[in-house]
């Protein structure tokens, strides 16, 4: 009889994020995370072959928790301009609380160590699903990369410490965001 799993994928994806958001991308080794569940380095390799698996583990991870924040904000209300700028606020928020993972799954060191397509898909389809009702065009592709590449950009930007000009980078986000939403749905701009 073989001997009980010590250690789930599950716990893997916590431990590679912990370490991530704790160190930096860089610190997710596989020491590290074997260290973290309580194992033998050798151990993993029976999970994973290298630590972009590890780092994956985390970024699939960190899609179904975005996913699952954005698919709330779809299901939330009917008004499109108000479900884009509610994605927007759930990307922020998230790439707040974990911009690490946030990095792995907008920017990951390789494509080995992104997000895989299961994981990421529910989080695209929700995204593009809602930017078809928001905009008019039948490609939504277009218009969910710019509000994508918008809003992880300011993120991005805003965590480095990027905003040098004085003001309040609140409302340069919300200024922002009131722009692009409105461009994208043919309604206000902001002012």
């Amino acid at each position: 009889m073989p001997a009980p799993q010590r250690v789930t994928t599950d716990a893997l994806a916590a431990a590679a994020r912990e370490i991530a958001e704790r160190d930096g991308i860089d610190a997710v080794t596989v020491s590290a995370v074997a260290a973290a569940v309580g194992v033998r380095p050798p151990s993993l390799y029976k999970h994973v072959a290298h630590r972009h698996d590890l780092l994956r583990l985390a970024a699939d991870d960190a899609a179904r928790e975005l996913g699952a924040d954005v698919a709330t904000v779809v299901g939330s209300s009917a008004d499109p301009a108000v479900v884009l700028t509610g994605i927007a606020h759930a990307v922020r928020a998230f790439s707040v609380r974990a911009p690490r993972a946030a990095a792995l799954l907008f920017s990951a060191p390789s494509p080995e160590a992104g997000p895989s397509a299961s994981a990421l898909s529910p989080l695209i389809e929700t995204l593009l699903a809602a930017v078809r009702t928001a905009t008019a065009g039948d490609d939504p592709l277009p218009a969910a990369r710019t509000l994508t590449a918008w809003v992880y950009g300011f993120c991005t930007m805003e965590q480095a410490g990027a905003f040098q000009l004085g003001g309040s980078v609140d409302e340069a986000f919300e200024f922002g965001l009131t722009t692009l939403v409105g461009a994208l749905t043919g309604g206000p701009r902001g002012s």
